[in-house]
């Protein structure tokens, strides 16, 4: 019976301090709270994120781009339509082109993702 009302109290106890901590949480909604948590941005690399600039290729290749000098189908092509100075503005919906064409922007946690690779000197692994 003593190891019982031990549990219960302990759990009272770990209840309260989660719904405390819960209630003070100033996230306006899950998304944001979601994103400040789950978004991994340490340490990123090209390759984390090719997933990203593989869907960007489909219009703008090497080998056909709608927009002159931003090509995003591999590692030096990227770094360099970055280096131009369009594409963040582009992805982030802040600039004149809105991208991808046609879509709604890029998850926050992918554009952060794209930012702090930008900052960190766009390296390749």
């Amino acid at each position: 019976m003593k190891n019982l009302i031990q549990f219960l109290i302990f759990n009272i106890i770990i209840i309260s301090f989660f719904s405390a901590f819960l209630s003070s949480c100033t996230f306006d909604n899950e998304e944001d709270f979601l994103e400040d948590y789950i978004c991994d941005s340490i340490d990123i690399v090209y390759t984390d994120l090719t997933y990203i600039f593989s869907v960007c290729a489909t219009c703008h290749s090497e080998a056909f781009t709608y927009r002159p000098g931003i090509e995003m189908d591999n590692y030096e092509s990227v770094k360099s339509s970055i280096n131009t100075g369009l594409v963040l503005p582009a992805i982030k919906h802040t600039g004149p082109y809105k991208m991808p064409n046609g879509l709604p922007k890029l998850p926050d946690c992918d554009i952060k993702k794209i930012e702090v690779w930008i900052n960190a000197g766009m390296p390749e692994n």
